[in-house]
């Protein structure tokens, strides 16, 4: 399965047109539960984020919520550790979604060529149109990364559907980056944030924060 962060096999056995037996397989090893062995367990936040560049903050919260747990401490998380844990997962939430259904995701279903010939007065897809047509002028099509080299996808989009994923698809990039610095400001950065330890956070809102 392609477009996804990770390796994942899916194997399923269809007979007649029904799908009879199924089997959802993650083929990578990754060796997390080997080098933890014998550290401080208070590392377990930063070294399990490092599992995935888009969801990092839900595998460092796990591992802080884990430790609360074992140090005894997960009835006195101060309210505002809770509610800064709960902001920093929350924005990486959505910066999560929207990198996986737009610019992992929608691209298998969504025919950006259909920008070509766009005739309105949107400015991202007129940047877009902009963007393809220089690359056929050049004839290099290396230069319409990341819409090529592609997969031939399910494209049954009408063209003005398409023509608008393509323009959210750019707005995308954009409401992701917000959403990465709304974790920042209380997380210290994004991805792999620092702020999230055992008992609560190391980060303080402050009014400046705040706004």
């Amino acid at each position: 399965i392609t477009r996804i962060e990770g390796h994942l096999k899916i194997e399923a056995t269809v007979d007649g047109g029904e799908v009879k037996d199924a089997k959802c397989v993650g083929t990578l090893f990754r060796g997390f539960e080997i080098f933890m062995k014998d550290r401080d367990p208070r590392d377990a936040v930063h070294i399990t984020q490092r599992i995935c560049g888009v969801c990092p903050t839900s595998h460092g919260t796990t591992a802080a919520l884990n430790l609360d747990a074992a140090f005894g401490v997960a009835d006195k998380i101060p309210n505002n550790g809770r509610i800064l844990r709960n902001l920093i997962q929350g924005a990486n939430y959505i910066a999560s979604h929207i990198v996986h259904f737009y610019h992992l995701a929608a691209l298998d279903y969504v025919d950006v060529t259909e920008v070509a010939d766009y005739d309105g007065t949107d400015p991202e897809l007129l940047k877009v149109k902009d963007f393809i047509a220089r690359a056929l002028a050049a004839g290099d099509m290396s230069m319409l990364a990341p819409f090529y080299p592609r997969y031939e996808g399910d494209y049954r989009l009408p063209k003005k559907v398409a023509q608008a994923a393509v323009a959210h698809y750019v707005e995308a990039l954009n409401m992701r980056r917000l959403a990465h610095e709304l974790s920042a400001i209380y997380s210290g950065r994004m991805p792999h944030s620092v702020a999230v330890v055992a008992g609560g956070v190391t980060s303080h809102p402050s009014i400046d924060s705040i706004s």
